[in-house]
């Protein structure tokens, strides 16, 4: 049994699992919930015997089977739904039919006590026309355990109708369920579709649009309640007319829509304004005028003209941009900026046709054939394209992008292995420069550049084991991608952990350097004022503001020529020393003549 039925019999027990019981209701005690589930799972078994029996036997003429609630508390039989499709039925009476289907499952029923209801399709919807509803509120409160399509579509509309006319009663004069599923047929992605008459001939405050603008928007959210409460997945499309409009539209249109609306719909809501319509139709009473006739023939030429520009949209636009956007990636990938239109047809030839080799000739004509199309397109040179032109653009730009594909591809492995080169080579020139800043060895091969790192800055404690970590998995990645067995993911994370490790050697160089030039900078106080000196081995910088000055050192410790110099030449010069040298009294007495007077070194 569906989860719907198990509700229904929970319903006869008053345990209401969505919420608080009635008041005065007591709570279900343990052993009354476990005889619950017991009898639910009773129910449930013999109703999928009956059901089995039937469809083995009457599949070809059941729609659906459901079970319906019981009509009084403790009631031992299981009332069931039987609905029959009818449509074809020559042989008998639909009566004969129903009485003798019904007789068969009444016997099939007896040893389980399932009481079955049969009911005929063609009486449900005689039913509606007469306006009795009562076996449409039947069906919306059934739990179907099995159903082609009709029992969800019933339950689903007949709520949602409920909902609409609970709130507007006053301005519905019509709920009319159309379409495939209501007749028997449709498949499991059938729509259930209705159709709304609202009436707006007596609209005061508002206008008649926005009054249907307002129904409309609210009775479609209702249409998501009505899923919500039913459990029936199918979309419910419904479409809202205003009364004054519906009757403009019989009137003098030509709408088929329309016709068919009114000769296969089924009023589940009538305010005596569907039925006469319909039966007007069915006398030929309604038909469309000579004026709608012809604005409906010319229809057609217009949406001829239609399909001819949106032809020439796909034939055009939507094909040029397909072998455009691939074209501009390669080039993208390849290094080069994004190009403008007319530049890509010229550079595809120019680098992969003619410089590297890349690309056959025809897939760069292609490409500048579609952007000289697309230029005469929007002059509004070229009108229009026939299906065949179509076809074999369509054919030339789906190799031109299979190809590119391929393009792609192999550009982008070219690249990634010059981005593993490259940080390659930028992480070990960061690796060696911190080993040498540190004591180690100078020039340090490629292969041995782990293991002088982690002797130098691993071992010593300057780095933690975790950087050293990032550079053996750069390491690793370049021997990875000279055996050609390297993976995407194996380059980006290369590529991301040299960042990092590049990030850590430059804060490590940068706080070694601002350390030496600690060691080499003396500040001198001098009539003048107060100077930095950097003494370095061959010679030494005076900075006084943005005024720098160098000069040479001489063997005894004394001082070439005084000479302009620039902040640049000083941090070249600090780079390139590598041992720290004292003031000694000549360099001194050298300084206190350039500065004219006695001198003071500042601590």
């Amino acid at each position: 049994m569906a989860k719907k039925a198990k509700k229904v019999v929970e319903a006869e027990f008053k345990d209401d699992k969505k919420g608080p019981l009635p008041p005065g209701m007591p709570e279900l005690t343990e052993e009354e919930k476990k005889r619950i589930e017991e009898k639910m799972k009773e129910i449930k078994a013999k109703v999928e015997k009956f059901q089995k029996q039937a469809l083995d036997k009457f599949k070809d003429y059941i729609l659906g089977v459901a079970v319906l609630p019981p009509e009084k508390k403790g009631q031992e039989e299981i009332n069931v739904l039987v609905t029959i499709n009818d449509a074809d039925s020559k042989r008998m009476t639909k009566t004969e039919l129903r009485e003798k289907l019904g007789a068969i499952m009444t016997e099939m029923g007896k040893p389980d006590k399932i009481v079955p209801q049969v009911v005929l399709i063609s009486e449900l919807w005689q039913g509606c026309f007469d306006g009795n509803y009562e076996l449409l509120q039947t069906i919306a409160v059934s739990a179907p355990t099995y159903d082609k399509g009709i029992l969800g579509a019933v339950k689903i509309s007949e709520v949602h109708k409920s909902l609409v006319l609970k709130k507007f009663d006053k301005y519905i004069v019509s709920y009319v369920a159309a379409g495939a599923l209501f007749r028997g047929g449709g498949n499991e992605k059938s729509d259930v579709d209705v159709f709304i008459i609202i009436d707006d001939t007596d609209v005061k405050k508002m206008t008649r649009t926005e009054l249907k603008d307002r129904l409309s928007a609210i009775i479609y959210q209702m249409a998501f309640e009505a899923s919500a409460i039913t459990g029936v997945k199918r979309q419910l499309h419904v479409q809202s007319y205003l009364l004054t409009d519906f009757w403009d539209i019989l009137r003098d249109s030509a709408s088929p829509v329309i016709f068919t609306f009114l000769r296969d719909g089924i009023p589940f809501y009538d305010r005596g304004i569907y039925m006469p319509w319909k039966h007007l139709l069915d006398m030929g009473r309604i038909r469309p005028s000579r004026e709608a006739i012809r604005k409906f023939n010319d229809s057609g030429r217009h949406f001829f003209d239609s399909a001819k520009k949106r032809l020439l949209s796909i034939g055009v636009e939507d094909l040029y941009y397909s072998v455009l956007n691939p074209a501009q990636a390669a080039l993208m990938m390849a290094g080069f900026s994004p190009p403008t239109h007319r530049e890509t047809g010229r550079l595809v030839h120019e680098i992969f046709v003619e410089k590297d080799k890349l690309l056959e000739k025809k897939y760069a004509d292609i490409l500048t054939k579609m952007i000289e199309l697309f230029k005469s397109w929007e002059y509004g040179e070229v009108k229009e394209l026939s299906g065949k032109e179509i076809d074999k653009l369509m054919t030339e730009c789906e190799e031109f992008r299979k190809r590119f594909d391929k393009l792609y591809k192999q550009i982008e492995l070219q690249s990634d292995k010059d981005t593993i080169i490259t940080v390659f080579d930028q992480t070990t020139a960061a690796a060696r420069e911190a080993i040498e800043l540190a004591g180690g060895k100078k020039d340090v091969p490629d292969t041995a550049i782990g293991k002088e790192f982690k002797k130098a800055l691993v071992d010593s404690g300057k780095f933690p084991e975790t950087l050293f970590a990032k550079l053996e998995i750069v390491l690793k990645a370049k021997k990875d991608l000279d055996s050609n067995k390297i993976k995407q993911s194996d380059i980006d994370k290369a590529h991301k952990d040299s960042r990092l490790f590049i990030r850590a050697m430059i804060d490590f160089l940068t706080r070694s350097k601002t350390v030496e030039m600690e060691k080499r900078t003396f500040r001198l106080r001098h009539p003048k004022g107060v100077s930095e000196v950097i003494l370095l081995e061959k010679g030494l910088f005076i900075i006084d503001g943005k005024k720098v000055e160098k000069a040479a050192l001489k063997e005894d410790g004394s001082l070439g020529p005084v000479k302009p110099s620039k902040k640049e030449e000083v941090d070249a010069a600090v780079s390139e020393s590598k041992t720290v040298k004292h003031l000694s009294s000549k360099t001194l007495e050298a300084l206190k003549e350039h500065l004219g007077g006695d001198l003071e070194l500042l601590v």
